[in-house]
């Protein structure tokens, strides 16, 4: 049964670019980030250890949250969130089914 907080590949590439779209955090490790710099499109890159310090950029938006196999680091962080009042997804598969799918 699909996870009712996390966003599928699919989903989230019909939403990039929407006005409805969610904001894309990229929490992947710099060693992750090092090997494939890319970028989902018009995501942000923030440090997954100060989540606490810019939680609350996010206040009143969706965000979508990307980590490298989108598991425990995106589930985490999009908790944080969660707990702050933000509406948070985990990217399911990550950046890795990101790519896989060819997505943009």
């Amino acid at each position: 049964m699909p996870s009712t907080t996390a966003i599928t590949v699919p989903q989230l590439a019909r939403l990039v670019g929407l006005p409805d779209s969610p904001c894309l955090v990229d929490v992947r490790t710099d060693e992750d980030y090092e090997a494939d710099p890319r970028l989902l499109p018009a995501s942000c890159r923030r440090d997954f250890r100060t989540v606490s310090t810019w939680a609350a950029e996010f206040s009143g938006a969706k965000v979508a949250v990307i980590c490298q196999r989108g598991q425990k680091l995106s589930q985490g962080v999009a908790a944080w969130l969660r707990h702050e009042g933000v509406p948070a997804e985990s990217l399911e598969g990550g950046f890795q089914a990101w790519v896989a799918a060819k997505a943009p």
